[in-house]
């Protein structure tokens, strides 16, 4: 349902940055300025419906996790039930070895979660530009062929599709995070 509302967003941006492109070319910097604002603020509720589309998704893998850790408990429980009665007549190298492994899937399940973790923190981290609408005026002019002279300050080097890249590409990798 977020993805969809993302979706969405992303094409009211679209129309929108089209309409500050159709009013610069006509001279209307008022109306262009009006349209980059909600340009805006589309591609901005777009990235809080990413947002927290990725907090849902930590959520639900982090719910995923506490089962499976309960079920492990479980699990452990009867094994170590079951190794008090198999060590009883097992050499203590065959204990050792099967203690080694056991340590090893532990470690495994921990660099797994510790990943899992700072995935999901970088991806609900999003910078945004300073000063957008003045940016995208600027980006929409420059991509009309017409000559925009705003008095206002430049925004950083950082455009909106590096960040929707950024964001795409963190979605990707927690996706494999979680096939994994």
């Amino acid at each position: 349902m977020l993805e969809r509302q993302s979706a969405t967003h992303d094409k009211q941006e679209k129309v929108e940055r089209d309409k500050v492109k159709k009013a610069l070319m006509k001279g209307n910097l008022e109306a262009a300025k009006i349209h980059a604002e909600n340009a805006i603020r589309h591609h901005s509720e777009s990235l809080n419906c990413k947002r927290m589309a990725a907090r849902v998704d930590g959520v639900q893998a982090r719910v995923a996790n506490s089962a499976a850790q309960r079920q492990m408990a479980a699990n452990l429980k009867q094994t170590v039930s079951l190794m008090s009665k198999v060590t009883a007549n097992m050499p203590l190298t065959e204990t050792s070895k099967l203690m080694d492994s056991l340590e090893k899937n532990f470690e495994d399940l921990e660099v797994k979660t510790k990943v899992m973790d700072d995935a999901m923190q970088n991806a609900t981290t999003v910078q945004q530009p300073v000063d957008q609408v003045a940016h995208l005026m600027q980006e929409m002019a420059d991509e009309a062929g017409i000559e925009l002279n705003l008095n206002m300050p430049t925004a950083p080097a950082m455009s909106t599709s590096v960040a929707l890249k950024e964001q795409d590409e963190l979605s990707q990798r927690l996706a494999k995070l979680r096939e994994s």
